[in-house]
């Protein structure tokens, strides 16, 4: 039997992750003790700038605790390209060859969670209740739309809308979380860090920030951006009602 120590410790470790899941769907106390079970405290802190070391060959996974984790590819000639995003209450997966080639890091300063257990299990049911697979089934589709809308979003999008469509995009998936005053938005990201994930020079970027100020659309500012009309910002999107970021 687990002592109380320990139980502190596991459910302070995978609240964010029970929030997150539980926005996808109802959990019950049994599939809350379900995910605590799977985690066995083994934490990493990581500096700003530095990798998260992942085992592709092991399908080594790690839930982000505090703080925020990228996803990308480094250039040869120094220029980088984020391609996702995580959040607290989200899990970096290493799988295979192609996540083998790609660098996982620190955006912030950050803790991660051995998460290896869980996504296991999570991928061997039926051994957990249908609440629980059907809230993790709508997780791991909204993680598969999100690396869909960042090739929209590299592809399509002009750096305005590529801008709104991002920041509308955070803004839900950190409502997920808990309550959020609404157009408020923790925004740990300088202009190279958004930059580098939308795929703009450093000039363009703040100038789009700027044209986004002016359109008093976006507040921006160390730390946090505050969304000042969401309805006009998804508009800037270029977002239709049948295609909203739902992540």
């Amino acid at each position: 039997m687990k002592n109380q120590s320990e139980t502190h410790f596991e459910t302070r470790h995978t609240e964010s992750l029970e929030r997150m899941l539980s926005s996808f769907g109802p959990l019950g106390a049994d599939d809350i003790a379900y995910i605590r079970d799977c985690f066995t405290g083994a934490q990493q802190t990581h500096a700003a700038g530095t990798p998260v070391p992942l085992a592709p060959e092991r399908n080594e996974a790690r839930l982000v605790f505090k703080g925020w984790a990228a996803r990308g590819a480094m250039l040869e000639d120094g220029r980088r390209q984020i391609v996702g995003l995580n959040l607290p209450g989200e899990i970096i997966v290493a799988s295979g060859a192609v996540d083998a080639d790609m660098l996982v890091w620190a955006l912030t300063d950050a803790v991660t969670i051995d998460a290896t257990a869980f996504w296991t299990a999570m991928s061997q049911p039926p051994t957990q209740s249908a609440r629980l697979l059907e809230a993790w089934r709508h997780f791991r589709t909204a993680e598969r739309l999100r690396m869909a809308r960042q090739v929209i979003r590299l592809g399509r999008l002009n750096a305005y809308e590529r801008t709104a469509h991002l920041l509308l995009e955070l803004h839900e998936r950190q409502a997920r979380l808990g309550p959020v005053v609404a157009g408020v938005l923790h925004l740990p990201l300088t202009q190279d860090m958004l930059a580098d994930i939308l795929g703009l020079s450093a000039v363009h970027m703040n100038r789009t920030l700027q044209q986004l100020r002016r359109n008093a659309l976006v507040d921006y500012r160390a730390g946090r951006a505050v969304l000042q009309n969401l309805t006009s910002l998804a508009q800037a999107a270029n977002l239709s009602a049948d295609c909203g970021p739902s992540l």
